[in-house]
C-alpha cells in the first residue's frame, strides 16, 4: 500500500493538469469537446504492486494525452503571414522596362488583389535610314500606369489588367548627303549639291489612353511577411496605330531637271505617297510590348 501512494499522487496530478488545460482552452475559444478523461490517461493497472518507474510511466502517459488533446494547436485559418486590410500597407518600387525607367506605388485591396500605380519616362536618340533619306530621331516616352494585380493562387504569380496614359512622340531631322540618290515612293531622285534636301519628320499617336494586360511573378506586398520583392512581368499595351508625317525642302533633281522639293507638285505627290506607304506599315504595329523588372520594398 505504501508503494501505491506515489502513483496515485501522480495520477491525480495528471488529471488536475488536464482539467486546467481544458478550462484554459475553453476560455480561449478553442474546442474542448475532446478533452481528456480519466480512461484516456491510463489503462487499468494492477494496484497491488507499484514501483517508482511505473509512476513515472503513468505521469508521462498523462502528459502525452494532454498534449494530444483536440484543439490544442488549431489549424491556421489564414496561410498568409501578413494579414492585410484595404490600403493598410504601402510598397515603393523602382523598375526598368520597355516603357522606360519607372517608379511605382502599391497597396493591398484584399488578400488576392493589389492596386498599383506607376510613372515611366524614356528618352533616347535613334538613327535610321529609309529609301536613302537619313533620319536623326529623338524619342520621348512619358506615361502613367494604373493596374490591379490579381494573385489567383495566393502565390507570386499575378495577372494584371490596367490602363496606360501616355505621351509618346518621335521627332526627327531628315537629310540626304549632297549629290546622293534617294527615293520617294517609286520615283528616284538625286540630291542637289548646292541646295541639299533637308526636312523634318514626326510620329504621333491619335489616342492617349491604352488598355494593358501583363502577367508575371513577384508581389510588391509579399503576403509572406517579407519586405523586399523583385517583380518581373511581361505583357502588351494597345496603343493603336501611329501616324508619320514628313516635310522636305531643298532642291532635288531628276532626269528632267531640278526642282524645289517644297513647291514642286510632282515631288510633293511622290512625298505624300511615301508617307502613305510608311503609315500603311505602321498600322501593323498597334500593340506595344511590355517587359519589366523591378525592385520593391514594403513599409
Amino acid at each position: 500500500m505504501f508503494q501505491a501512494k506515489p502513483a496515485i499522487v501522480f495520477m491525480a496530478l495528471a488529471i488536475f493538469c488536464s482539467r486546467v488545460s481544458a478550462q484554459s482552452l475553453h476560455e480561449n475559444g478553442l474546442d474542448t469537446s475532446a478533452s481528456v478523461t480519466v480512461p484516456e490517461l491510463y489503462e487499468p493497472i494492477d494496484n497491488t504492486v507499484f514501483s517508482s518507474s511505473s509512476a513515472r510511466d503513468t505521469a508521462s502517459l498523462a502528459n502525452h494525452s494532454v498534449r494530444s488533446t483536440s484543439g490544442m494547436i488549431p489549424p491556421s485559418t489564414y496561410p498568409d503571414k501578413l494579414h492585410v486590410h484595404p490600403f493598410s500597407k504601402l510598397a515603393l518600387g523602382f523598375k526598368a522596362d520597355t516603357l522606360g525607367a519607372g517608379v511605382e506605388l502599391a497597396a493591398p485591396i484584399s488578400r488576392r488583389l493589389n492596386l498599383r500605380a506607376a510613372a515611366n519616362t524614356f528618352n533616347f536618340r535613334y538613327l535610321f535610314n529609309i529609301d536613302g533619306i537619313d533620319y536623326d530621331a529623338q524619342l520621348h516616352f512619358h506615361s502613367g500606369q494604373l493596374a490591379v494585380d490579381w494573385f489567383p493562387f495566393h502565390g507570386e504569380f499575378h495577372i494584371s489588367p490596367g490602363v496606360l496614359y501616355f505621351q509618346n512622340t518621335l521627332t526627327a531631322k531628315a537629310s540626304v548627303s549632297a549629290g546622293q540618290p534617294f527615293q520617294l515612293a517609286n520615283t528616284s531622285y538625286t540630291n542637289s549639291v548646292d541646295d541639299p534636301i533637308y526636312g523634318t519628320a514626326d510620329i504621333t499617336y491619335s489616342r492617349k489612353i491604352a488598355p494593358t494586360i501583363t502577367v508575371g511573378v513577384g508581389n510588391l506586398i509579399p503576403r509572406t511577411g517579407r519586405h523586399i520583392s523583385v517583380p518581373f512581368e511581361v505583357g502588351i499595351a494597345y496603343l493603336g496605330a501611329a501616324k508619320m508625317n514628313i516635310k522636305l525642302a531643298g532642291t532635288t533633281c531628276t532626269t528632267t531637271g531640278c526642282f524645289n522639293a517644297a513647291t514642286d507638285p510632282e515631288t510633293q505627290s511622290s512625298l505624300q505617297q511615301e508617307v502613305q506607304d510608311l503609315n500603311g506599315e505602321l498600322v501593323k504595329y498597334k500593340l506595344y510590348p511590355i517587359v519589366s523588372l523591378g525592385f520593391g520594398y514594403r513599409f
